[in-house]
């Protein structure tokens, strides 16, 4: 009987370790959409990585960098780091990364494994990209970077640079690499709305994720055979109105094409508390910033996921930053100061002003965000300073990237407003994208006046803030019919027929090169021809671009980040000499008045 019980349990333990053996384990930590925000925020004043519990600022590399470190080490042989795309631009650091690729090669340092190009990266083209690409390999190299649907044009070689690194095996299509045990596959996709919303990629283009994602499974299934496949996929998900399910083009890749068992999602700055299952796929998202961590671990049996346990860890003031990082991302200023900011009178730590509440963006409610009327007005004011009118200022949610937080003192930085109109360059050193003037008719108003009454219901980026622009509106009225009166600085605009007059528009470069597409944006219902002040149509932006000192040879630029320092310093100071935000800004957007009670 004896023995018989010492068989027993030995045929037990060989086939518990059988099991064992077929029963390996994973984590994965992920971030998306980090936008070089390599400093925490809110405000950046605040932010001390080198102690803990002194500040309510969130994000920062050195504190990432020690959570990638802390949770590596629970599981040092079987951790992945991946990254979903658009880790670049969102702040200053982003100004000198074509020179130093400091970044990149910082990402590579943290431990980064693989990432995915976003459709920021291409705001500079794909040329600069290289570029930046090219640096970072100097400095010594950067995360290997898997694409799966990005195509080169054979006709033009504004994409050669970047179509090199790619035949040089520097930006893959996929990759499939080994981990306790596990064989994975990894690869990357940029979305549809994510290459529609990148105009400086071109001649670079990108095939549908779906179609990109079935021939790139297929093949991973049938040559490698892996056990676990994971997709890179800046695309994105959303949450549903009542917050119970999800929808988007990552739901949809899902639903498409089987045999993906994990989606690390992008573009869409979503927090996803819980993974999204969609079949037998599992997606997640971090938000944005890095505000979270992503961390799964799974266990895999028998080719299968058998354990998937998520969280997302807040990069916050709990967490002592990895001081080597912080040391790095100092010395980084220091560049920026020298390079860049000193050249305009500036230096990174400048204090430019102060608020005593926060200005936002929110997406759920456009319509009371106090953010964009601000940066509206903030325009047309500083261009005023400088001697040029304009009958109305737009600004665009989506080129609004930051909010201005007040934090604890709500001392505000000349990083805090960069971080508010980060995106894009113009044709100088500074960056930001360049302000530009264009001329429309008085009937064209009132047809841009219906496009933005007809598109803010819907959200998103579209959602344009005006400053000297009031609409007021008859909601009950059809479709482009529902605009009744328009005021142009306080004075009513006669927008009929009979009125030949133009009336100027600043807006920035890349809001003003929608203004020519609302025919095709209408269905052709609506356009709108952008013109010169001699009623030329304008076929160049560049021609337009506003030259904020006429006495200096060449353009000297108007970037809007420039505008909210300028704006800043005619407020009143407070004790400490510093200009404080009005309690008007308090209130949201204003400019859409409701007549529809008027007659009853």
């Amino acid at each position: 009987m004896k023995h018989l019980i010492k068989l027993f349990v030995s045929v037990s333990i060989v086939l518990l370790a059988i099991l064992n053996l077929n029963a390996q384990k994973l984590t994965i930590l992920h971030t998306n959409d980090m936008h070089s925000k390599l400093t925490g925020y809110g405000p950046e004043s605040e932010y001390s990585p080198e102690i803990t519990y002194n500040d309510g600022t969130i994000g920062g590399f050195a504190r990432l960098a020690a959570l990638l470190t802390g949770e590596k080490s629970k599981n040092k042989d079987a951790t992945l780091i991946l990254d979903a795309g658009d880790f670049l631009m969102g702040s200053l650091f982003h100004v000198s990364e074509e020179k130093t690729g400091f970044q990149l090669h910082l990402m590579k340092k943290m431990g980064y494994d693989y990432i995915t190009l976003g459709n920021h990266e291409f705001d500079f083209g794909p040329e600069t990209l290289a570029n930046i690409l090219n640096a970072a390999e100097e400095k010594g190299g950067y995360p290997n970077i898997v694409c799966s649907n990005i195509q080169f044009d054979k006709k033009s070689d504004a994409d050669d640079k970047l179509e090199k690194i790619y035949n040089d095996g520097k930006i893959k299509p996929f990759a499939v690499i080994n981990k306790n045990g596990l064989k994975i596959a990894v690869f990357g996709l940029l979305g549809i709305d994510a290459a529609n919303v990148a105009p400086a990629k071109k001649p670079v283009t990108f095939e549908k994720p779906e179609d990109a994602a079935e021939r790139t499974v297929k093949m991973l299934k049938s040559k490698y055979n892996p056990d676990l496949i994971i997709c890179l996929s800046h695309s994105g998900i959303y949450p549903s109105e009542d917050g119970k399910s999800y929808y988007g083009e990552d739901i949809e890749l899902a639903k498409e094409v089987k045999g993906i068992d994990i989606i690390i999602s992008g573009h869409t700055h979503v927090e996803t508390p819980k993974p999204v299952i969609i079949g037998n796929t599992y997606i997640v998202q971090t938000g944005c910033y890095v505000h979270n961590l992503g961390e799964i671990n799974l266990t895999v049996k028998n080719g299968k996921i058998s354990e998937f346990n998520f969280r997302l860890i807040q990069v916050n003031d709990t967490i002592k930053g990895d001081m080597k990082v912080h040391k790095e991302i100092q010395e980084q200023k220091e560049f920026i100061n020298k390079n860049y900011l000193s050249k305009i009178g500036l230096s990174y730590n400048t204090k430019i002003g102060k608020t005593n509440f926060d200005l936002k963006i929110n997406y759920k409610t456009l319509k009371s965000s106090n953010l964009g009327p601000f940066v509206a007005d903030a325009d047309k004011y500083y261009l005023k300073e400088k001697g040029i009118n304009a009958d109305f200022s737009m600004v665009a949610s989506g080129t609004i990237r930051e909010n201005i937080l007040k934090g604890k003192k709500g001392i505000l930085t000349v990083p805090d407003a960069f971080r508010v109109m980060s995106l894009g360059k113009g044709y100088d050193a500074v960056p930001g994208y360049p302000l530009a003037k264009i001329y429309i008719t008085a009937k064209e108003v009132k047809k841009l006046s219906e496009i933005i009454v007809m598109s803010r219901p819907k959200g998103g980026d579209g959602y344009l803030y005006t400053s000297g622009l009031k609409i007021y509106i008859n909601p009950n009225k059809m479709m482009l019919r529902k605009v009744q009166k328009i005021e142009l600085n306080g004075k009513e605009l006669d927008f009929s027929k009979k009125n030949k007059k133009l009336y100027s528009i600043i807006a920035d470069t890349y809001l003003l090169s929608f203004i020519g597409r609302i025919k095709k944006m209408s269905h052709g219902l609506v356009t709108v021809v952008p013109k010169d002040k001699n009623g030329n149509p304008v076929t160049d932006m560049k021609n337009q671009l506003i030259d904020i000192n006429s006495e200096k040879s060449g353009i000297q630029e108007a970037k809007e980040w420039i505008a909210l320092i300028e704006y800043m310093k005619s407020f009143t100071k407070d004790d400490s000499g510093l200009p404080v935000i009005p309690e008007r800004y308090k209130k949201g957007d204003k400019s859409l008045v409701d007549m529809s009670n008027e007659n009853k």
